[in-house]
């Protein structure tokens, strides 16, 4: 028989979502992709055997950031969503209208919007073989390696120091060494690196080498700077099939322990990205997987701290 996981006593989860597609017009593209309904509820339901004290809601692609951070904050005041303590919202940073966004995003979830979100993953056209995201097809655009598209960003990626706001950065891994010089010319602003930079599509063949050095070159520069954490999480999409096999699940051990050597246990977070693809899913979104939450204590080198100390300070 297997050895149950070890988990901790205290789990603070720094990365989840909530959304009901069927029933909110600012879900609508995350509907049109197949999205089920995934609600607080069932959040509570499959976390139900570990000890969550504390989570971050962070955006899922709503049409409408406002309105989603609205929701989720009336869920909370309604108590539907215990354990949420934080926000992390959505808006288009190179929009002309982002500082007023930004504002209304504050407004609509007082005292609990800590940060924004803007998934700016591009490696190509959508729909070929990369790493480009789902959502990023909407605009098509490399916030960070297009000059023009990059001025724009930046320009609203300057206005979250002023406001007290996080960045969650969640890039490709071609990306990184241009995030890291984005991060490098604002340190006021605190940056999050989502999904452990997204190494992708890894399977511990010799194949993985070119890969790796694009992702190593790219958070080493990013952990060189004081104001970037790392959330490791999306373990399936970095390791397709990790779950289920020792090998693979030892390049996941691999990855985890390289991150925890170069940014140091404090500025690391283990998050589920529970959501209804489920923490493990092999998918970047919408993917099938199992919401079976137990091998998230699996991981090896995870330790109380990573799960705890620095979302507590984040929510």
């Amino acid at each position: 028989m297997a050895e149950a996981p070890k988990l901790p006593a205290v789990i603070v989860d720094p990365h989840h979502h909530f959304y009901e597609p069927s029933k909110h017009a600012f879900s609508a593209y995350l509907g049109s992709l197949g999205a089920p309904d995934w609600t607080p509820e069932e959040y509570v339901a499959a976390t139900g055997a570990l000890n969550v004290t504390k989570s971050v809601h962070v955006e899922a692609l709503p049409d409408d950031g406002v309105a989603e951070a609205a929701w989720v904050a009336s869920l909370v005041e309604a108590g539907r969503a215990p354990t949420v303590k934080a926000v992390v919202g959505k808006c288009d940073l190179a929009a002309a209208d982002a500082a007023a966004k930004l504002d209304d995003l504050k407004a609509a979830a007082p005292g609990l919007l800590r940060g924004i979100r803007y998934i700016i993953d591009y490696d190509g056209p959508f729909g070929e073989d990369n790493g480009t995201h789902v959502e990023v097809k909407r605009h098509g655009l490399d916030y960070l390696r297009d000059a023009a598209a990059a001025a724009s960003f930046e320009r609203g990626f300057a206005l979250l120091a002023d406001r007290g706001l996080s960045y969650d950065l969640q890039c490709a891994p071609a990306q990184l060494d241009a995030a890291a010089a984005l991060c490098a010319r604002h340190p006021r602003v605190a940056v999050v690196l989502d999904h452990a930079g997204k190494a992708r599509k890894l399977d511990g063949s010799a194949g993985d080498a070119a890969k790796l050095d694009v992702w190593r070159a790219g958070v080493a520069k990013l952990a060189a700077l004081p104001q970037v954490r790392v959330k490791l999480s999306m373990l399936g999409y970095l390791v397709p099939g990790w779950t289920a096999d020792a090998a693979k699940e030892a390049v996941v051990a691999g990855l985890a322990k390289e991150l925890l050597a170069l940014f140091g246990p404090r500025r690391c977070m283990f998050a589920s990205n529970w959501h209804g693809s489920g923490s493990s899913s092999n998918a970047d979104y919408c993917g099938p997987a199992a919401r079976d939450p137990t091998h998230l204590g699996r991981s090896g080198p995870t330790k109380k701290r990573n799960r705890g100390d620095a979302a507590a300070r984040r929510g």
